[in-house]
């Protein structure tokens, strides 16, 4: 199984941030966009995992879960990675609930330590995927066009999702979901 723990927003909020994006969009096909219901905020890509390892990820969702309480979220404004002159991944940021975001993936970081996993590789910053950029270029001025998205949510649970490839793109399937306390 190819794995990842996420927070998917409510589909209200992938609505949102997907309308959002359509000023970005045309004249642009050499960026991969994100299909609006696999919108979500990846809390660490597990990658290629066997059994044993998807249980032992689950319990380690399930204890960061239970030791983080719920919050309120919304959306902010785009960005990209590595940065808007030489973007590779267009996203939307968040601009309420960022820092208890923060929180729970440090929650979920260490609870898949103690789960036999390896520390991530990269410093979780929380954002939502729009697109991906084939053709590196500068992005600048059209992300600054863009206006802040406008919508809020209760994060309220972790998922493991597990993504299953195929030429149509990235087919998500929910293995198992943790709430957060």
């Amino acid at each position: 199984m190819r794995l990842f723990i996420a927070v998917f927003p409510p589909p209200d909020v992938q609505n949102a941030a997907y309308r959002a994006a359509d000023p970005l969009r045309p004249g642009h096909d050499a960026v991969a966009w994100v299909k609006k219901e696999n919108l979500h905020y990846t809390m660490r890509f597990l990658g290629e995992v066997d059994e044993n390892a998807a249980g032992q990820a689950a319990a380690a969702m399930r204890e960061a879960a239970a030791s983080r309480p719920r919050f309120a979220a919304s959306l902010g404004g785009f960005g990209a990675f590595p940065s808007a002159r030489r973007a590779r991944v267009l996203w939307i940021g968040m601009l309420d609930g960022a820092e208890p975001m923060r929180q729970l993936a440090s929650a979920l970081e260490g609870s898949l330590e103690r789960h036999g996993f390896e520390p991530g590789d990269e410093r979780f910053e929380p954002h939502l995927t729009v697109g991906r950029v084939r053709a590196p270029g500068d992005w600048t001025a059209r992300l600054l066009d863009v206006p802040t998205v406008e919508a809020r949510f209760q994060v309220d649970r972790l998922l493991l999702v597990n993504s299953v490839l195929s030429p149509g793109g990235s087919r998500y399937e929910r293995v198992e979901e943790a709430v957060l306390a």
